[in-house]
């Protein structure tokens, strides 16, 4: 179905959100046998859907593990307690209209069933769930920050190493604890972030417990200020 104006099901129902069809909301049923590698156990294991038009509801080994809706953004779900040794049977439902049907009048072909790669991870007990990184610069768009904010589950030390685009250590600083952490990175004068010059850094987050090098995650980050003065929107400023 193509649409650019009104909803997929308009010619067959009237709508009324957030309610939807419920004859032709077809559904597509999935199915795989799995066996967990043995050097993932004591670790959490994850699916990862890339996309799924338009939601998925999740089983494995016959329990249910959870919603998601959204056909053009990935889903992630925790496996770990769900899982056991040996052979695991995942399954998964779609169905081709929901109530975040509404929400996705846009202009392009509606699709329906799994769209992008799925597949499964592992990652150490310890990691870090998110990093948030917030780019600002001073009054004069001279010098720079970068504001880190970063939940870890279990705890540990993380290094934050920022490089510019040779490799060269620009700032770096070190947080400890659990939970959700901070930190601020102040940098001299950076490369600005525009349009015609899309300057970008890279952030290294290194995770280490006991010493120990848990994960590293690279991030690629840029300065830049977005800001609206007087009806006007300003980038660095102008």
């Amino acid at each position: 179905i193509y649409v650019n104006v009104g909803y997929p099901w308009r010619s067959q129902f009237l709508t009324d959100p957030p309610r939807m069809p419920e004859q032709n909301n077809n559904v597509g049923s999935y199915r795989k046998e799995i066996v967990i590698p043995e050097g993932w156990k004591n670790k959490e294991v994850f699916a990862h859907f890339g996309s799924v038009a338009l939601n998925i509801y999740l089983w494995v080994n016959g329990k249910y593990v959870g919603y998601s809706e959204d056909s053009k953004l990935e889903a992630e779900f925790n496996l770990t307690d769900y899982l056991k040794p040996g052979r695991n049977l995942i399954a998964f439902q779609v169905f081709r209209w929901c109530d975040g049907t509404y929400l996705e009048d846009q202009d392009f072909f509606r699709f329906s069933g799994v769209g992008r790669d799925c597949y499964l991870y592992a990652r150490n007990k310890n990691y870090i769930q998110d990093i948030r990184v917030t780019p600002d610069l001073d009054t004069d768009y001279r010098d720079g920050s970068l504001d880190i904010e970063l939940w870890l589950k279990g705890k540990g030390d993380v290094d934050l190493l920022l490089t510019d685009p040779h490799g060269d250590m620009v700032a770096q600083t070190t947080v400890s604890g659990s939970g959700r952490l901070s930190a601020s990175l102040q940098v001299a004068d950076p490369a600005k972030w525009s349009a015609e010059t899309p300057h970008l850094y890279r952030l290294t987050a290194t995770l280490r417990t006991n010493g120990r090098i848990q994960e590293v995650i690279p991030l690629r980050v840029g300065f830049r200020k977005v800001e609206i003065q007087g009806a006007q929107l300003l980038i660095n400023g102008r």
